[in-house]
Protein backbone atom coordinates (compact mmCIF):
# COMPACT_ATOMS: atom_id res chain seq x y z
CA UNK A 1 0.00 0.00 0.00
CA UNK A 2 1.44 3.12 -1.04
CA UNK A 3 2.10 5.80 2.05
CA UNK A 4 0.15 9.42 2.67
CA UNK A 5 2.20 11.41 0.54
CA UNK A 6 2.81 9.34 -2.43
CA UNK A 7 -0.84 8.03 -2.24
CA UNK A 8 -1.76 11.62 -2.44
CA UNK A 9 0.39 12.66 -5.01
CA UNK A 10 -1.10 9.02 -7.03
CA UNK A 11 -4.55 9.89 -6.13
CA UNK A 12 -3.90 13.67 -7.75
CA UNK A 13 -1.96 12.25 -10.93
CA UNK A 14 -5.38 9.98 -11.03
CA UNK A 15 -7.60 12.82 -11.14
CA UNK A 16 -5.59 15.16 -13.38
CA UNK A 17 -5.72 11.96 -15.49
CA UNK A 18 -9.30 10.86 -15.38
CA UNK A 19 -8.57 7.87 -13.62
CA UNK A 20 -5.86 6.95 -15.78
CA UNK A 21 -2.26 5.83 -14.98
CA UNK A 22 0.76 4.14 -15.67
CA UNK A 23 2.72 1.31 -14.18
CA UNK A 24 5.59 3.72 -13.82
CA UNK A 25 3.39 6.17 -11.93
CA UNK A 26 2.00 3.31 -9.55
CA UNK A 27 5.20 1.95 -9.29
CA UNK A 28 6.38 5.11 -8.41
CA UNK A 29 3.39 5.92 -5.49
CA UNK A 30 4.95 2.44 -3.85
CA UNK A 31 2.15 -0.10 -6.09
CA UNK A 32 3.87 -3.16 -6.99
CA UNK A 33 3.45 -5.29 -9.84
CA UNK A 34 2.19 -7.61 -7.55
CA UNK A 35 -0.86 -5.54 -6.48
CA UNK A 36 -1.30 -4.14 -9.95
CA UNK A 37 -2.17 -7.85 -10.91
CA UNK A 38 -3.97 -8.42 -8.00
CA UNK A 39 -6.51 -5.47 -8.11
CA UNK A 40 -6.70 -6.04 -11.91
CA UNK A 41 -8.33 -9.97 -11.27
CA UNK A 42 -10.32 -8.76 -8.69
CA UNK A 43 -11.58 -6.11 -10.85
CA UNK A 44 -10.84 -2.58 -8.67
CA UNK A 45 -8.47 -1.65 -11.76
CA UNK A 46 -8.50 -2.62 -15.78
CA UNK A 47 -5.90 -2.62 -17.71
CA UNK A 48 -6.66 -1.08 -21.26
CA UNK A 49 -3.07 -1.00 -22.96
CA UNK A 50 0.48 -2.25 -22.73
CA UNK A 51 1.70 -0.33 -19.13
CA UNK A 52 -1.66 1.05 -18.70
CA UNK A 53 -4.69 1.04 -16.67
CA UNK A 54 -7.44 2.88 -14.93
CA UNK A 55 -8.73 2.96 -11.58
CA UNK A 56 -11.88 1.61 -12.10
CA UNK A 57 -14.41 -1.15 -13.65
CA UNK A 58 -17.05 -0.68 -16.00
CA UNK A 59 -17.42 1.74 -19.08
CA UNK A 60 -14.21 3.86 -19.87
CA UNK A 61 -15.80 7.31 -21.05
CA UNK A 62 -14.11 8.89 -23.63
CA UNK A 63 -11.96 11.35 -21.54
CA UNK A 64 -10.28 8.75 -19.79
CA UNK A 65 -9.70 6.49 -23.46
CA UNK A 66 -8.11 9.98 -24.58
CA UNK A 67 -5.88 10.48 -21.54
CA UNK A 68 -5.28 6.27 -21.28
CA UNK A 69 -3.92 6.65 -25.45
CA UNK A 70 -1.34 9.45 -24.91
CA UNK A 71 -0.08 7.36 -21.63
CA UNK A 72 0.70 4.27 -23.49
CA UNK A 73 2.45 6.71 -26.69
CA UNK A 74 3.35 9.21 -24.70
CA UNK A 75 5.39 11.70 -23.54
CA UNK A 76 6.80 12.04 -27.38
CA UNK A 77 3.26 11.96 -28.72
CA UNK A 78 -0.23 14.69 -29.42
CA UNK A 79 -3.78 14.04 -29.29
CA UNK A 80 -4.43 14.73 -33.95
CA UNK A 81 -7.17 14.72 -35.89
CA UNK A 82 -10.19 14.04 -35.40
CA UNK A 83 -9.54 13.39 -31.48
CA UNK A 84 -8.16 16.69 -31.06
CA UNK A 85 -11.75 18.77 -32.47
CA UNK A 86 -13.52 17.15 -30.26
CA UNK A 87 -11.10 18.28 -27.55
CA UNK A 88 -11.05 21.42 -28.99
CA UNK A 89 -14.55 21.87 -28.67
CA UNK A 90 -15.76 22.21 -32.34
CA UNK A 91 -19.22 20.76 -33.06
CA UNK A 92 -18.84 17.50 -35.29
CA UNK A 93 -19.23 13.97 -35.54
CA UNK A 94 -15.43 13.38 -34.86
CA UNK A 95 -15.88 9.43 -34.23
CA UNK A 96 -14.90 7.39 -30.93
CA UNK A 97 -11.40 6.34 -32.44
CA UNK A 98 -8.37 8.13 -30.57
CA UNK A 99 -6.06 9.81 -33.14
CA UNK A 100 -2.81 10.75 -31.83
CA UNK A 101 0.49 11.84 -33.73
CA UNK A 102 4.01 10.89 -32.75
CA UNK A 103 7.40 12.01 -34.48
CA UNK A 104 8.36 10.44 -37.99
CA UNK A 105 11.56 8.71 -36.09
CA UNK A 106 8.90 6.73 -34.47
CA UNK A 107 8.43 2.79 -35.34
CA UNK A 108 5.68 2.12 -33.46
CA UNK A 109 1.98 0.49 -33.94
CA UNK A 110 -1.95 1.30 -32.94
CA UNK A 111 -3.13 -0.87 -30.92
CA UNK A 112 -7.13 -0.99 -30.66
CA UNK A 113 -9.07 2.11 -30.83
CA UNK A 114 -6.01 3.75 -31.43
CA UNK A 115 -4.98 5.55 -34.87
CA UNK A 116 -1.16 6.61 -35.16
CA UNK A 117 -0.20 9.45 -38.31
CA UNK A 118 3.81 9.75 -37.88
CA UNK A 119 5.10 13.75 -38.68
CA UNK A 120 8.25 14.92 -39.92
CA UNK A 121 7.39 18.38 -38.27
CA UNK A 122 5.84 16.87 -35.12
CA UNK A 123 7.17 20.07 -32.91
CA UNK A 124 6.21 22.89 -34.89
CA UNK A 125 2.76 21.20 -35.02
CA UNK A 126 2.13 20.72 -30.85
CA UNK A 127 0.84 22.40 -28.75
CA UNK A 128 3.10 21.31 -25.84
CA UNK A 129 1.32 23.88 -23.01
CA UNK A 130 -1.65 21.54 -23.03
CA UNK A 131 -2.61 18.29 -21.15
CA UNK A 132 -2.16 15.78 -22.87
CA UNK A 133 -0.25 18.13 -25.45
CA UNK A 134 -2.18 18.48 -28.94
CA UNK A 135 -1.48 19.83 -32.68
CA UNK A 136 -2.70 23.09 -33.22
CA UNK A 137 -6.19 23.42 -33.90
CA UNK A 138 -5.15 24.93 -37.18
CA UNK A 139 -3.01 22.41 -38.22
CA UNK A 140 -5.77 19.51 -36.87
CA UNK A 141 -8.70 21.04 -39.16
CA UNK A 142 -6.54 21.07 -42.14
CA UNK A 143 -5.34 17.60 -41.80
CA UNK A 144 -8.90 16.17 -41.30
CA UNK A 145 -10.49 18.68 -44.05
CA UNK A 146 -7.73 17.08 -46.34
CA UNK A 147 -8.41 13.72 -46.16
CA UNK A 148 -12.09 13.67 -46.27
CA UNK A 149 -13.31 11.20 -48.76
CA UNK A 150 -15.67 13.82 -50.28
CA UNK A 151 -13.99 17.30 -51.27
CA UNK A 152 -16.83 19.44 -50.52
CA UNK A 153 -16.55 17.61 -47.10
CA UNK A 154 -13.23 19.27 -46.52
CA UNK A 155 -14.82 22.89 -47.60
CA UNK A 156 -17.63 22.20 -44.88
CA UNK A 157 -15.29 21.47 -42.19
CA UNK A 158 -12.92 25.05 -42.79
CA UNK A 159 -16.05 26.80 -43.12
CA UNK A 160 -17.93 25.51 -40.32
CA UNK A 161 -14.32 25.87 -38.28
CA UNK A 162 -14.56 29.49 -38.68
CA UNK A 163 -18.06 29.74 -38.81
CA UNK A 164 -17.62 28.64 -34.74
CA UNK A 165 -14.97 31.02 -34.54
CA UNK A 166 -12.54 28.74 -33.59
CA UNK A 167 -10.35 30.27 -35.91
CA UNK A 168 -10.08 32.37 -39.03
CA UNK A 169 -9.74 32.15 -43.14
CA UNK A 170 -6.13 34.24 -42.41
CA UNK A 171 -4.56 31.89 -39.93
CA UNK A 172 -5.67 28.38 -41.70
CA UNK A 173 -4.24 30.24 -45.26
CA UNK A 174 -0.89 31.01 -42.88
CA UNK A 175 -0.83 27.28 -41.47
CA UNK A 176 -1.17 26.19 -45.12
CA UNK A 177 1.95 28.06 -45.87
CA UNK A 178 3.60 25.64 -43.80
CA UNK A 179 2.22 22.37 -45.49
CA UNK A 180 3.22 22.31 -48.84
CA UNK A 181 2.47 18.82 -49.51
CA UNK A 182 -1.34 18.41 -48.33
CA UNK A 183 -3.88 16.74 -50.17
CA UNK A 184 -6.51 18.79 -51.63
CA UNK A 185 -4.11 22.32 -50.96
CA UNK A 186 -5.26 24.02 -53.54
CA UNK A 187 -8.46 23.51 -52.79
CA UNK A 188 -8.77 24.74 -49.59
CA UNK A 189 -6.62 27.73 -50.38
CA UNK A 190 -9.91 28.83 -52.87
CA UNK A 191 -12.29 27.96 -50.23
CA UNK A 192 -10.60 29.86 -47.48
CA UNK A 193 -9.90 33.16 -49.85
CA UNK A 194 -13.62 32.75 -50.17
CA UNK A 195 -13.73 32.76 -46.50
CA UNK A 196 -11.77 36.25 -46.32
CA UNK A 197 -14.76 37.66 -48.29
CA UNK A 198 -17.10 36.42 -46.39
CA UNK A 199 -18.79 33.18 -46.92
CA UNK A 200 -19.36 31.35 -43.94
CA UNK A 201 -21.13 27.97 -44.94
CA UNK A 202 -20.97 25.46 -47.43
CA UNK A 203 -23.92 26.49 -48.68
CA UNK A 204 -22.81 29.95 -48.77
CA UNK A 205 -20.08 28.47 -51.10
CA UNK A 206 -22.10 26.32 -53.28
CA UNK A 207 -24.30 29.71 -53.82
CA UNK A 208 -21.28 31.66 -54.76
CA UNK A 209 -19.53 28.94 -57.26
CA UNK A 210 -22.89 27.48 -58.61
CA UNK A 211 -25.11 30.41 -58.63
CA UNK A 212 -23.30 33.65 -58.83
CA UNK A 213 -20.33 33.11 -60.62
CA UNK A 214 -21.15 30.09 -62.79
CA UNK A 215 -23.73 32.22 -64.30
CA UNK A 216 -22.09 35.72 -64.39
CA UNK A 217 -24.65 37.19 -62.15
CA UNK A 218 -23.17 40.35 -59.93
CA UNK A 219 -21.12 39.70 -56.92
CA UNK A 220 -22.95 40.48 -54.01
CA UNK A 221 -22.25 41.46 -50.66
CA UNK A 222 -21.55 39.01 -47.89
CA UNK A 223 -22.78 38.78 -44.39
CA UNK A 224 -23.90 42.44 -44.33
CA UNK A 225 -24.86 43.72 -40.65
CA UNK A 226 -27.71 45.40 -40.30
CA UNK A 227 -30.28 46.51 -37.62
CA UNK A 228 -34.05 45.71 -37.20
CA UNK A 229 -36.72 45.66 -34.50
CA UNK A 230 -34.56 42.65 -32.49
CA UNK A 231 -31.84 43.97 -33.02
CA UNK A 232 -28.62 43.91 -35.25
CA UNK A 233 -29.21 41.02 -38.04
CA UNK A 234 -26.93 40.07 -40.75
CA UNK A 235 -28.27 39.52 -44.45
CA UNK A 236 -26.37 36.48 -45.99
CA UNK A 237 -25.84 38.37 -49.43
CA UNK A 238 -27.42 41.49 -50.45
CA UNK A 239 -27.40 43.32 -54.13
CA UNK A 240 -26.81 46.60 -52.80
CA UNK A 241 -27.20 48.40 -55.80
CA UNK A 242 -30.23 46.22 -56.40
CA UNK A 243 -32.12 46.59 -52.96
CA UNK A 244 -32.24 42.41 -53.66
CA UNK A 245 -31.76 40.25 -50.32
CA UNK A 246 -30.41 36.75 -50.82
CA UNK A 247 -30.98 34.62 -47.55
CA UNK A 248 -29.49 30.96 -47.59
CA UNK A 249 -31.14 28.77 -44.88
CA UNK A 250 -29.05 25.49 -44.22
CA UNK A 251 -31.25 23.72 -41.70
CA UNK A 252 -32.97 20.61 -42.77
CA UNK A 253 -36.14 22.58 -42.56
CA UNK A 254 -37.32 25.24 -39.86
CA UNK A 255 -37.34 23.39 -36.66
CA UNK A 256 -38.90 25.60 -34.09
CA UNK A 257 -41.70 28.49 -34.39
CA UNK A 258 -39.04 30.87 -32.85
CA UNK A 259 -36.37 30.02 -36.18
CA UNK A 260 -39.46 30.76 -37.89
CA UNK A 261 -40.78 33.80 -36.36
CA UNK A 262 -37.03 35.68 -36.44
CA UNK A 263 -37.08 34.23 -40.26
CA UNK A 264 -40.57 36.38 -40.96
CA UNK A 265 -39.46 39.05 -38.82
CA UNK A 266 -36.65 39.54 -40.90
CA UNK A 267 -38.01 38.86 -44.12
CA UNK A 268 -40.86 41.37 -43.33
CA UNK A 269 -38.27 44.03 -42.27
CA UNK A 270 -36.62 43.79 -45.24
CA UNK A 271 -39.96 44.39 -47.58
CA UNK A 272 -41.02 47.25 -45.07
CA UNK A 273 -37.50 48.87 -46.45
CA UNK A 274 -38.22 48.11 -49.98
CA UNK A 275 -35.68 45.12 -50.24
CA UNK A 276 -37.41 42.20 -51.66
CA UNK A 277 -35.78 38.15 -50.09
CA UNK A 278 -35.39 35.55 -51.79
CA UNK A 279 -34.61 32.62 -49.61
CA UNK A 280 -32.93 29.33 -50.64
CA UNK A 281 -32.27 26.04 -49.29
CA UNK A 282 -29.98 22.89 -50.02
CA UNK A 283 -32.55 22.18 -52.89
CA UNK A 284 -29.60 25.10 -55.37
CA UNK A 285 -27.12 22.23 -54.41
CA UNK A 286 -29.10 20.03 -57.00
CA UNK A 287 -30.68 22.90 -59.10
CA UNK A 288 -28.75 25.91 -59.17
CA UNK A 289 -29.71 27.25 -62.92
CA UNK A 290 -33.23 27.26 -60.97
CA UNK A 291 -31.95 29.49 -58.02
CA UNK A 292 -29.70 31.64 -60.97
CA UNK A 293 -32.79 32.39 -62.89
CA UNK A 294 -35.24 33.63 -60.33
CA UNK A 295 -32.23 36.12 -58.74
CA UNK A 296 -31.47 37.27 -62.42
CA UNK A 297 -35.39 38.12 -62.59
CA UNK A 298 -35.65 39.83 -59.67
CA UNK A 299 -32.06 42.00 -60.16
CA UNK A 300 -33.27 42.56 -64.30
CA UNK A 301 -36.37 43.80 -62.64
CA UNK A 302 -34.45 46.43 -60.49
CA UNK A 303 -32.22 47.93 -62.85
CA UNK A 304 -29.80 45.00 -63.52
CA UNK A 305 -28.69 45.34 -67.12
CA UNK A 306 -27.23 42.84 -67.57
CA UNK A 307 -28.24 39.20 -68.73
CA UNK A 308 -26.89 35.68 -67.18
CA UNK A 309 -24.44 33.56 -68.71
CA UNK A 310 -25.10 29.61 -69.08
CA UNK A 311 -23.16 27.84 -66.96
CA UNK A 312 -23.45 24.81 -69.14
CA UNK A 313 -24.44 23.55 -72.73
CA UNK A 314 -27.42 22.39 -71.45
CA UNK A 315 -28.19 24.84 -68.91
CA UNK A 316 -31.93 26.62 -69.06
CA UNK A 317 -31.11 29.90 -67.19
CA UNK A 318 -31.42 32.40 -70.07
CA UNK A 319 -34.52 30.17 -71.48
CA UNK A 320 -36.35 30.47 -68.24
CA UNK A 321 -35.55 33.89 -67.60
CA UNK A 322 -37.11 34.35 -70.81
CA UNK A 323 -40.13 32.62 -69.86
CA UNK A 324 -40.29 34.23 -65.91
CA UNK A 325 -40.26 37.71 -67.31
CA UNK A 326 -43.04 37.24 -69.75
CA UNK A 327 -44.96 35.43 -67.01
CA UNK A 328 -44.50 39.40 -65.11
Amino acid sequence: MEGNESGAWFGEVRRRQMGAFTRAQANAAGVSDRSLAVRCRSRRIQRLHHGVYVDFSGPVPWETRVWAAWLAYGPEAALGGETALRRYGLDGNWGDAIRLEVPHHRRVRGQAGIVLNRSRDFDARVVGSREPPMVRLEVAVLTVASRRTKADDGAALVLDACRQRRTTPHRLLTELDRLPHLPRRRLLIQVLRDAVGGVESFLELAYVRKVERAHGLPAGARQVRCSDANGIVYRDIEYVDYALIVELDGRAGHEDARSRWRDMTRDNAALMSAKPTLRFGYQLLHDPCAAATQVAAVLRSRGWPANPSPCSPTCPVQANLGSLMHLN
